[in-house]
């Protein structure tokens, strides 16, 4: 048997016991460490995989799969094919772009889930979990293409991607952030879902409804028990 033939079978074999949730945790890191000194394309695709699932134990959960992002940062430029790829392909991408962050830098891991959005955006389907994850991944990418992007995003037809996108923009701050938030409360059609969780975010951050206080109150656009207190600032009514 070729080289090619046995060390495939070999990272089929790692993978496999990699993505078994049942499997000991010292054996899942065990292939981990067997995929990275292999190295090829599809070992490090696989070590990528560890990503697509939970174990029961969060902590344990969380310990490997940051195990894997260091496997991927120390493979270095081997990874950005499988990280570009995998996704492409998947939901799960907070850790591989992170990983991609740390070895090509900020304006690469901006291009890969921007590209990826827009292959998410693409695709015609009633729930886009794809697109939901690689919107709420947004937030951690302060880049002007992510802001912008952003600043479209909130007025998108999913609830769950509004919701997503208004946390991301809530990031650059009161300037950028509260004109548009302030057009989702004065929004009549908008969900109470939707108005809700952004009202606790402004209650988190402290900042002033004033200059919309009386259109708020006058057209009633605030769910209960939500309203604008005397300082202009949003509270819970009692």
């Amino acid at each position: 048997m070729g080289f090619f033939g046995f060390g495939g079978n070999k990272v089929d074999r790692c993978v496999k016991k990699l993505t078994n949730a049942y499997v000991q945790t010292h054996e899942r890191l065990r292939m981990l460490e067997m995929l990275s000194e292999i190295g090829t394309n599809d070992a490090l695709y696989g070590i990528l995989k560890r990503f697509t699932f939970r174990t029961e134990a969060s902590i344990v959960d969380e310990d490997e799969k940051e195990i894997a992002f260091k496997h991927l940062v120390y493979a270095g430029p081997a990874a950005i094919g499988p990280i570009e790829r995998f996704v492409g392909e998947n939901d799960a991408v907070f850790w591989p772009i992170k990983a991609l962050r740390e070895i090509a830098g900020l304006d690469a891991a901006v291009d890969l889930i921007l590209t990826a959005l827009d292959r998410a955006e693409a695709r015609s389907a009633r729930v886009n979990e794809q697109k939901i994850q690689l919107v709420s991944n947004l937030r951690d990418f302060e880049h002007p293409r992510v802001l912008a992007r952003l600043q479209v995003l909130v007025t998108d037809e999913s609830e769950d991607v509004r919701i997503m996108a208004m946390d991301g923009l809530l990031t650059y701050g009161e300037d950028i952030a509260l004109q548009p938030a302030a057009r989702l409360l004065l929004d009549a059609e908008e969900s109470p879902r939707v108005k809700m969780v952004l009202l606790e975010q402004l209650i988190d951050e402290g900042w002033s409804l004033g200059p919309w206080r009386e259109q708020l109150e006058e057209q009633d656009l605030l769910p209960f028990p939500y309203r604008v207190g005397a300082n202009g600032c949003c509270e819970r009514a009692s």
